[in-house]
Order: structure tokens, then sequence, then C-alpha cells
């Protein structure tokens, strides 16, 4: 498929996908590129839209992840029998809850950006689609960082140390940026077609937090019956065990951090792989659907 601008010399071709409906990938991958820039003062953009530049909404943006940590604190208390008194599993609870803030908010506003304020410009222009997501991502990244600073003293005062493994901290924060762009890029091309995969979302979401180890520890499905095996099959067990070593230490001798990082690194390039085909495949439907 081709689409061309007329002119009174000869079209000019700015288009052309192939059996798959993909373009010229290293042509595609040029073109965003190109629009990395633009990609950062969108996010710049959408985090002032959403008063995090202010002092309530630089307060919400810390305590919103803090009072569910304090609440899913009680609740696990409660329910596991191990007490309440533990600033430790509070700060581990905390720090996991932070992360997993910065992974469903990446995937839910990635899943949203075409659908969302970008109408007019995906109407308007010819940039790469995939620019939008990745602005999202952006944004996600910039305010968990802010976040996690709020979380030092916590940390602290739990006694949590310093630990070799922090220093994979970076390595973590990239490859969960790009395993959320991965998911976000398939429910956005989703979300074109079904409506109504925003609202669900949210709601998986969720599911998808209570059954990693976010708000529990990893050591809990350490053993070899059929639920542990299916529990360390979820993609988000490596994503969230690797937090946790990296944040607290190592709670146990295995899995080491290195090893959950191999398999996050694996999920990554998979899912972002699928997502980005998928996604550029179907970008020429965007404009027609919104």
């Amino acid at each position: 498929m081709a689409i061309a601008q007329q002119s009174d010399s000869d079209p000019v071709i700015t288009r052309r996908s192939g059996r798959l409906g993909l373009p010229p990938l290293d042509t595609y991958l040029s073109e965003a590129w190109h629009y990395r820039v633009f990609a950062y003062y969108w996010s710049k953009a959408d985090i002032k839209s959403r008063n995090f530049e202010t002092f309530l909404g630089r307060a919400w943006l810390v305590l919103n992840p803090f009072l569910f940590g304090v609440i899913y604190f009680v609740f696990v208390g409660i329910i596991g029998g191990g007490g309440l008194d533990s600033t430790e599993r509070l700060a581990f609870i905390v720090g996991n809850l932070y992360v997993w803030v910065y992974f469903s908010s990446s995937i839910s506003n990635g899943s949203g950006s075409i659908q969302g304020g970008a109408g007019g410009i995906l109407a308007q222009s010819a940039i790469p689609r995939i620019i939008l997501p990745f602005a999202s991502t952006l944004t996600s990244a910039q305010l968990f960082v802010r976040s996690m600073v709020a979380y030092v003293p916590l940390h602290v005062i739990a006694d949590r140390g310093l630990h070799i493994e922090m220093l994979w901290i970076p390595v973590l924060l990239l490859l969960t940026g790009l395993f959320a762009l991965g998911i976000a890029l398939l429910m956005a091309v989703l979300n074109v077609y079904f409506r109504d995969t925003s609202r669900l979302l949210p709601h998986l979401l969720r599911l998808w937090l209570y059954l990693s180890p976010a708000i529990w520890a990893y050591t809990r499905v350490d053993g070899n019956s059929t639920l542990d095996v299916l529990a360390r099959a979820n993609p988000a067990y490596s994503l969230m065990t690797s937090w946790t070593i990296a944040l607290g230490g190592p709670l146990a001798a295995e899995p080491s951090i290195t090893s959950q990082l191999l398999v996050l690194a694996e999920w990554t390039a998979v899912v972002l792989a699928l997502g980005f085909v998928v996604f550029v495949s179907r970008e020429d439907d965007f404009v027609v659907r919104n």
C-alpha cells in the first residue's frame, strides 16, 4: 500500500507497506528516532497537564502508592498472621507498589494514548504513532524516579540497608519500561478496535498485581507444587522479584537477581517485538478509526 502526496512533480511516497502491513523498518525507526525530542516535550507537557508540577500534585504522586501500601500492609498482616509491627515489611510493600505504579501506569496510559488526547495529532500529522506510547512510558518513568526519592526515608527507617544488587536498578528501570511499552503497544491496538479495553484494563492490572510477588514475598512460591510453578511462570514474577532483591537484598539464596533479570530480559524482548510488529502493522487504521 502506498500513500502519496500529489503535486506538480512526481508523487512522493511517504509510506509503503509490505505483506504484513509493515513499512521498511529502517525508515520507520529512523523517523521515530527523529521525533525523540518531540516525545520528551510531549511527556513534559503531560506531566504538567496532570498538575504534577504543583505541590498537591507532587504530594499525591507520593502519597497514593504509600497509602495503598499501608492498606496492603494491614491486610497482609491480618490475613497472613505475620503481625503489624514490621517496618521492613511496610517498606517492602510500599517500595514494590511504587514499582508497580510505574509499570501499570506505563501500560494503561500508553494503551490509551492513541484514543486519548492525541486524536488531533493523528489526523493532522504523519509522525510515527509509536512515539505516543513511548512518551507515556517516559512520563511514567520520570514520575517513578521522583516518587522513589520519597521512598528513601522509609528504606532507611526500615533498615533495609545498602546492597550490591542496587547497582542493577538502572537496568531494571529500563527493562520495566520496555516491558510495559510492549504490552502498551498491544493494548493500544486492541483499544482501537474494542473501545472497552481501556475500562477493563485497570481491573486486569489489579488482578495481575495480586498474582505477582509485590505485596507478598517471592519466597512463598519456591516449592515444586503446581501452583508454585504457575506463580513463577507469571511474567511479572521475574519483574517484581528482581525489584524486591534490588531494593532490599535477597530474601533467600535462590533465585538470584541475575537469573531473574535474564528471564525478565527474555520476556521484554518477546513482548516488545510482538507489540512493535502488531502496532506498526495496524498503524494506518488509527486515523480512520479515531
